[in-house]
């Protein structure tokens, strides 16, 4: 792993500690390539917080004014964005549905202490329609015209929860353990905190692990979720995703680092051959790898039931667009 990676393992965190900056400064006594630095920080996601640490160590000088710019850049797209989504949710509830806040949207108010420090490029939104309640006519399209500008809101399921319908994920049992929570003046539902992890760690298995965002999302919602552990491992295996929840936590641990309590990993009933497969390819990664290139899509699959397998291929080779988009007529391209 080159010196830029380890580097950004070590200041992609809120908590940036004396032990981190300690490790920062011995990798910089060493040649750095600062562009790269800067570039691999901008195309993960993390250059806000990344050049917010560097700049505490006094490193990164070269490109301090592009981390700078990334940072108020985001501040100002995330203020837009935040008042443009309340807007939608306002139009969504007038058509008759609740809103769930889902991925950096959630995290915006549950886990990052400011919303700027990492890069979200959509908003995703959970809908169910309100008990005893008509829905709109008019409904798709406005669901249809909040897709098209990048507010992806599915109903009853959502596509990054389910992984296109990979996993049979208990919608149900989410909106059971969800809350409300203000969001802009407007009302909104969060998941159980529990729920909530293992939707980042499904969608850190769509970005093939490696995702610097990613990571950083698992991570510091280890560090401030207040978790059951014992929920998640069971609610992991009846949504079949534990294989995946126990790769996504073991890379977390493994790059940025997260105490996850002793005997959690066990009680995700793993089997013992996909543990060893995935260590292994996590420790592959770690020593050949790069964050400057894209990660290996082995990771991934090694966490797949097979009909999980199939249908993840089936996504990833077709031409047409998911049902999801198709519905409502969203940009094929749209993520």
């Amino acid at each position: 792993m080159r010196p830029e990676d380890r580097l950004l393992f070590a200041v992609t965190r809120q908590d940036f500690l004396g032990e981190h900056r300690e490790a920062v400064d011995i990798l910089a006594r060493g040649p750095m390539r600062w562009e790269e630095v800067a570039a691999t920080a901008e195309r993960h996601g993390v250059a806000p917080i990344a050049g917010a640490n560097l700049k505490r160590c006094g490193l990164g000088e070269p490109v301090a004014g592009r981390f700078e710019r990334a940072l108020f850049e985001n501040a100002l797209i995330k203020a837009r964005e935040a008042e443009r989504l309340a807007e939608g949710i306002g139009r969504l509830r007038e058509a008759g549905y609740q809103v769930m806040l889902l991925k950096g949207v959630a995290l915006d108010l549950l886990v990052y202490r400011e919303p700027w420090v990492v890069v979200s490029k959509d908003a995703d939104l959970l809908l169910r329609p309100e008990p005893g309640r008509r829905l709109a006519e008019d409904e798709r399209d406005v669901r249809r015209s909040l897709y098209r500008s990048g507010i992806e809101c599915d109903v009853p399921r959502h596509h990054d929860v389910d992984m296109n319908g990979a996993l049979p994920v208990r919608f149900d049992r989410i909106w059971e353990g969800a809350r409300k929570i203000g969001f802009h003046g407007q009302e909104a539902f969060v998941m159980a905190p529990e729920d909530l992890l293992i939707s980042l760690c499904v969608n850190s298995c769509r970005k093939r692990f490696f995702r610097l965002k990613s990571l950083f999302d698992v991570a510091e919602s280890v560090r401030r979720l207040e978790l059951d552990w014992g929920r998640l491992a069971g609610r992991a295996r009846e949504d079949r995703c534990e294989r995946i929840v126990y790769a996504a936590l073991h890379a977390t641990m493994e790059t940025l680092g997260c105490e996850v309590p002793a005997g959690v990993l066990d009680a995700l009933e793993v089997p013992r051959t996909r543990v060893l497969l995935i260590r292994r390819l996590v420790t592959r990664f770690l020593r050949r790898g790069s964050l400057e290139s894209p990660p290996s899509p082995w990771l991934p699959y090694a966490t797949y039931r097979w009909g999980q397998a199939l249908r993840s291929l089936r996504v990833a080779l077709t031409w047409e667009p998911p049902a999801h988009r198709r519905a409502l007529g969203a940009p094929a391209g749209q993520a």
